[in-house]
């Protein structure tokens, strides 16, 4: 199984102070509501998010479609949860808008840096010629061996250049067809390079342009890369380039630019060529060089719409190799898809740019090439599309450069952590998990007291001996838990070692003390629910504590607590917090106001536990302070059962094998905000 926990983002090292002890002058909370004493009800007290008894899947799961961006009556301002990132911590790098605001909105920039923890930063010029100038100067600080100049009234060659540029670390200047536009003669002479590779033919950069670029770089040796057609000349610049067979090769639609834009880092990270093919047939030139190449994977960017199953099969007759589709539902997911699959984090930049017009992104494209980073676009709206902002988001998590970070995620009852499971990544040896699940569930409506019974039973873990225990019981507690370390068990975050009893003392925040925690006893009594028990391995620690209804300044009192661990544990620089307790109240998609989850939810958007990284909580697609999302990655392993419907019928997933027994053996999949299952997509908020 892959591991389910997220690559971290987060900024600069900053040491957390941990409050181990209130200050002098803090005065004492106000006691707690619950802490009264109340005549004993005949049954245990339910608890405010208790599920009916009977509870199940639904006959019908909710299934909200995925839109472009929430409804315009939610408010996803950034006033709603959003905050811009403080200057002094929490900052990985930069937002680059490539063009002016008609081409990136302000709103739509700064809104990406904020969510990404990123400076934005904006490179343009009056037009096309001057934007490309600007992100030369920009990045090329200290000058360019190579420089590639291509026509900047057509977007083919410029393609082809903006790879091959990113993979050697040179820019891509535009010029008129027959006049060197003002100040690239200048650009030129400021880069001082070695060799200038001017991309096309004389009809798209004259004959008279080669010369005064000669003329700017006397220097510098000028070779012209061109075909008869935008076919030929990608072929050519492949050939010049790569003259033994790359480790990957790249293709895209030769009528169109979107995919291609995105498609260019993606290409100069694998070392790899672009060429260019029609929607129906592969020209003459791409199958002479792909044929040359025999590359061992070829990457179409774009779906069958713009280079169809036809093309990929002939691609495939002609190198051998493997042919494998990155494509999204239109040109923004499909950038998104070419950074989800190319680009780990953390990556210096995150590059934008208009996926509804060429000419600035194919400077920007030899721009993230050469800086080892996306390129996404945008729409010329405030609000970025949202595959654009989730895929920025997933390479901004930040990991240092040596040493691991940890990252807390804080599950409000055993079955709660899916919430986060989309944050999940590889493994990855510069990550510390420590996952604190807050409460036992011993108050849940499943436990009933009577014997577990459903058809998968034979399929499924099961707590033994049976029946289950009642409410507030110790045989409820311990059902509970079993599933829930047979589940964390199995998704290789661990292995951990044993588990050791402990008591927390008193705890500030701000300056605040916190409240010890109550919770009440198998016999409906309130009780100080300050012990936990705590398990530390070599990658990941897990922290169970068994608390009572939540209130937010219990859950605040629990991440603290664990935090004052931290000594314990293989590393002591901390990174993010991640709340796994879905909480959606937008009116749109699956409905939950658990009052444990909004616990989580309000202490995690109202109180900045001063980390350099962020503050997530896991939220519907349409609630206010929605920042991100990402796809679960190996959802079927965990979510598919035989009782599914398509895509997710199948062999029990390892999620409904730990936790079946809790919704009459069966947890129903969905695509978004699905009802009670767990969603294949996840939202995050953000406010610190």
């Amino acid at each position: 199984m892959r591991r389910w926990i997220a690559t971290i983002a987060a900024a600069t090292f900053i040491t957390a102070g941990l409050a181990a002890a209130p200050a002098a002058a803090t005065p004492k909370p106000e006691p707690d509501p619950r802490a009264t004493s109340v005549p004993r009800p005949p049954e245990p007290p339910g608890r405010p998010d208790d599920p009916p008894r009977d509870q199940g899947p639904p006959e019908e799961p909710s299934e909200v479609l995925e839109e472009l961006r929430a409804p315009t009556d939610v408010d996803r301002s950034l006033e709603a949860g959003i905050q811009a990132a403080p200057v002094t911590n929490r900052i990985v790098g930069t937002a680059l808008a490539a063009g002016g605001t008609g081409s990136v909105r302000a709103a739509t920039l700064n809104t990406t840096a904020s969510v990404t923890d990123r400076t934005a930063q904006r490179a343009g010029g009056a037009d096309r010629y001057a934007t490309a100038i600007a992100l030369s100067s920009l990045h090329f600080t200290a000058g360019a061996s190579d420089v590639f100049i291509a026509g900047g009234e057509t977007f083919p060659d410029g393609l082809s250049a903006a790879t091959v540029a990113g993979d050697r670390g040179g820019p891509v200047l535009l010029t008129r067809a027959t006049a060197l536009p003002a100040g690239v003669a200048g650009e030129l002479a400021r880069l001082a390079p070695k060799n200038i590779w001017i991309v096309g033919g004389t009809g798209a950069v004259s004959a008279g342009v080669a010369s005064a670029v000669q003329q700017a770089v006397p220097a510098a040796a000028v070779e012209r890369l061109a075909g008869a057609d935008r076919y030929a000349t990608a072929a050519a610049l492949s050939k010049r380039f790569f003259p033994s067979r790359p480790p990957a090769a790249f293709v895209v639609s030769g009528n169109d630019f979107p995919d291609a834009l995105g498609a260019g880092p993606a290409a100069a990270q694998q070392d790899a060529p672009t060429l260019l093919v029609s929607a129906n047939s592969v020209p003459k030139a791409t199958e002479t060089e792909l044929a040359r190449l025999r590359p061992p994977v070829v990457y179409i960017a774009g779906g069958t719409g713009v280079v169809s199953d036809t093309v990929a099969s002939r691609i495939r007759s002609l190198t051998g190799g493997q042919v494998v589709r990155v494509a999204g539902a239109d040109r923004y997911a499909t950038a998104a898809a070419i950074a989800d699959r190319f680009f780990t984090p953390t990556t210096s930049r995150v590059v934008l740019a208009s996926g509804l017009a060429f000419p600035d992104g194919l400077g920007a494209g030899a721009v993230a090439g050469a800086s080892a980073s996306p390129l996404l676009l945008v729409d010329g709206v405030d609000v970025p599309p949202r595959a654009t902002l989730d895929a920025a988001r997933r390479v901004s998590w930040w990991l240092p450069d040596d040493g691991r970070v940890i990252r807390y995620t804080v599950v409000a009852h055993p079955d709660d952590d899916f919430a986060a499971w989309s944050l999940l990544g590889q493994p990855d040896p510069r990550r510390y998990d420590v996952v604190i699940v807050l409460t036992t569930g011993e108050s849940s409506g499943f436990c009933t007291g009577q014997p577990v019974n459903n058809q998968w039973m034979n399929q499924q873990y099961l707590p033994q001996p049976q029946p289950t225990g009642v409410q507030y019981s110790d045989r409820c507690i311990k059902h509970r838990m079993d599933s829930w370390r047979v589940f964390m068990d199995g998704t290789d975050v661990g292995p951990v070692g044993s588990w050791q009893r402990l008591t927390g003392g008193p705890v500030s925040l701000g300056g605040r003390e916190l409240p010890i925690p109550q919770r009440r006893s198998s016999s409906g009594a309130v009780e100080p629910a300050d012990y936990f028990d705590l398990s530390v391995g070599a990658d990941a620690a897990f922290v169970s504590f068994d608390m009572g209804a939540l209130l937010p300044d219990e859950v605040l009192w629990a991440i603290q607590t664990t935090r004052g661990l931290v000594d314990r544990f293989p590393t002591e620089v901390e990174g993010d917090v991640v709340g796994a307790a879905f909480y959606n109240d937008a009116g749109t998609g699956y409905a939950n106001t658990s009052a444990d989850h909004k616990a989580v939810y309000d202490a995690l958007g109202r109180n900045d536990l001063g980390m350099p990284g962020s503050q997530y909580s896991s939220v519907g697609h349409a609630q206010s302070g929605r920042a991100f999302g990402a796809m679960v990655t190996g959802y079927c392993g965990y979510m598919c059962h035989p009782a599914a419907s398509a895509p997710w019928k199948g062999s029990m997933g390892h999620f409904q094998y730990s936790y079946g027994w809790l919704s009459h053996g069966y947890w129903t999949p969905g695509t978004v905000d699905a009802h009670a299952g767990f969603s294949q997509y996840q939202s995050f908020a953000k406010w610190y």
